[in-house]
């Protein structure tokens, strides 16, 4: 009986995919998973996800950060600082909504298809959240 139980437990480890499939690296989750939208951003005291409607964004190779609204695009930078866990985006303008982005987020989640993060804020502004899901 010990042995059918081990075979089963084994059996389930093996076929289980809590990861989704998540690619090893944040890296190549960002650059993988092609075209990314935002389906949640929380700043400071209210929810404002709806400032990046119809915006689209690419974790592009190399570090470069492309976010597109009806045909205009802003390019940017990102990289992933491992030993800190962030995502570090920088969208090289100084508007809204767009420069909302423009920080080193702690990621909090990551799977294949979702990206959550978190700016823990030292300034008692409260903290934001971001999430950002592949299209």
């Amino acid at each position: 009986m010990l042995g059918v139980c081990l075979f089963i437990s084994a059996f389930t480890m093996a076929c289980n995919n809590d990861d989704d499939n998540a690619p090893s690296s944040t890296d190549d989750t960002l650059t993988n998973g092609g075209t990314w939208k935002v389906t949640y951003y929380f700043d400071k005291d209210k929810e404002e996800t709806s400032d990046f409607s119809g915006y689209t964004f690419a974790f592009e190779t190399g570090g470069v950060f492309k976010a597109t609204k009806n045909g205009a695009t802003t390019i940017g930078t990102w990289q992933v600082d491992a030993s800190s866990n962030k995502l570090i985006i920088s969208t090289g303008v100084g508007t809204k909504p767009l420069d909302d982005l423009t920080d080193d987020w702690i990621l909090t989640e990551k799977s294949s298809k979702v990206i959550k993060l978190r700016d823990d804020r030292n300034d008692n502004n409260g903290d934001e959240f971001l999430t950002f899901e592949v299209i």
